[in-house]
C-alpha cells in the first residue's frame, strides 16, 4: 500500500492511540500539558457499512470488535509504541517521492485489521472515538489529524463556493488590459496604482455567506477586507492580516475586535463547517485536532481547551493563492455593463 507523509501520520495517530491510551492536551504553542484526554474506544468502517471497534479499556490489549460487540481478536500492545516509533522514522525521513510503501505498517495494518489508512473523504473527522475527559465520563466525539511531516496542510479548502465578488469602478480600461497581466497579486496591484475602487459585492456561493453570517453578520465583509488585503500582497499570515484590519478600522473594531471574530471563524471551519454545506452550528460532535509534531509528539486541543485551539489556529495560519482555472477567479468579466473580479479565499497552516 502507498501513500503520502499526511496519510501514513493518521495511521501513525492510529497505532500509538491503540499502545498509549491517551493524549496530551496542548497549549498554543504546541507544548503538552498535564491534561489528557482518555481513548476508550476507536470506531472504524473499514468497509463500506461495515464498522470495527477497538475496546481499549484493557491495560495491555487492544480488544477488536464487531459493531455488535463480539470480540473478534484481541491483541497484547508490548511493544506496540516502539513499532509505532520505527513507521514515524519512516514517514519522516522518507525520499522515495509524494507516496511510498512502508512494509513493517502494512504487517500492522493486517494484524489489526486495518484495511485502509486515510478515512473516507465524505467526513470531516480522520478518527471517531469514544473519549472520557475531564468532564464528560465518555463520550463519542470526531478528530482531524494534523501532521507537520508532509507539506502544511489546508484548513480551509478552495472551491468555487469560497469566491467574493467585488466591482471594479474608476476604471476606464478593459478587462483585457488588466487580465494579460500575469498573477492575480499582480493584477490587484496594477488596478490599485491606476487609482481604481475595488469594493466587496458579495459572497458567490449562497450557503457560505449564510454559514459566515451565522458566526457574525459582519464576517463576509471583514473576510472580503482581508482578502483584497492578501491579494495586495501586504501580508499572508493571518494574524498579521487581522492586525492590519483592525488598523484600518473599516469596521469599528481594532485587532482584538477582529481577531476574535477570525478565531471564531477559523475554529467553526476546523470543526466542521465547509462552504458546499448549510452549517448546523453544533461543534460539540467534533472533539478536535490531534497534532503529529515533527519530532513524532501527539498533542490535541479540544473544546475544553477552546482559547488555546483557536490561538493555535490564529498563529499558525495564513492565506494562499490556489488554481485560478480550476476555482474560476482573478479574472476580471463584465456583466450588466459593469467590471467585477472574483477572490477565493483558501487558507493553509503555515507547517
Amino acid at each position: 500500500m502507498q501513500a503520502n507523509k499526511g496519510e501514513w501520520s493518521e495511521l501513525y495517530v492510529l497505532l500509538m492511540i491503540f499502545a498509549n491510551k491517551s493524549i496530551a492536551a496542548a497549549d498554543k504553542e504546541l507544548n503538552p500539558t498535564e491534561d489528557k484526554y482518555s481513548f476508550l474506544q476507536v470506531i472504524r468502517e473499514e468497509e463500506p457499512h461495515k464498522k470495527i471497534i477497538y475496546d481499549l479499556e484493557q491495560p495491555e490489549n487492544v480488544v477488536i470488535c464487531e459493531e455488535l460487540g463480539q470480540a473478534i481478536k484481541i491483541i497484547s500492545i508490548e511493544n506496540l509504541s516502539e513499532k509505532a516509533e520505527k513507521i514515524f522514522e519512516k514517514i519522516k525521513f522518507n525520499t522515495s517521492g509524494s507516496t511510498f510503501q512502508i512494509p513493517e505498517a502494512n504487517e500492522l495494518m493486517n494484524e489489526y485489521y486495518i484495511k485502509k489508512i486515510k478515512a473516507d473523504s465524505a467526513h470531516k473527522s480522520d478518527i471517531i472515538a469514544i473519549v472520557r475527559d475531564k468532564i464528560a465520563s465518555r463520550q463519542e466525539l470526531g478528530f482531524s489529524i494534523k501532521s507537520q511531516l508532509g507539506s502544511p496542510s489546508t484548513l480551509l479548502n478552495a472551491s468555487s463556493q469560497t469566491n467574493f465578488i467585488f466591482e471594479i469602478t474608476n476604471f476606464t480600461g478593459t478587462p483585457d488590459d488588466i487580465n494579460s497581466i500575469s498573477g492575480v497579486m499582480n493584477r490587484i496591484k496594477y488596478l490599485n496604482e491606476l487609482g481604481a475602487k475595488i469594493t466587496f459585492v458579495k459572497v458567490d456561493s449562497q450557503i457560505f455567506n449564510k454559514n459566515l453570517r451565522m458566526i457574525d453578520t459582519a464576517l463576509p465583509n471583514i473576510l472580503a477586507d482581508i482578502l483584497l488585503t492578501y491579494y495586495s500582497n501586504t501580508a499572508n499570515s493571518v494574524s498579521r492580516l487581522c492586525e492590519i484590519e483592525g488598523l484600518n478600522n473599516n469596521f469599528e473594531l481594532d485587532c482584538k475586535g477582529v481577531s476574535y471574530k477570525i478565531k471564531t471563524f477559523l475554529r467553526a471551519i476546523a470543526l466542521g463547517m465547509v462552504p458546499s454545506k448549510e452549517w448546523d452550528t453544533y461543534l460539540s460532535s467534533y472533539g478536535g485536532y490531534i497534532v503529529v509534531k515533527d519530532n513524532g509528539e501527539l498533542v490535541c486541543y479540544h473544546l475544553y481547551n477552546d482559547d488555546e485551539f483557536k490561538d493555535y489556529l490564529f498563529n499558525n495560519t495564513k492565506l494562499d493563492t490556489p488554481s485560478t482555472s480550476r476555482h474560476n477567479f482573478g479574472s476580471i468579466y463584465q456583466e450588466d455593463g459593469k467590471l467585477y473580479i472574483r477572490l477565493n479565499i483558501q487558507i493553509r497552516f503555515t507547517k
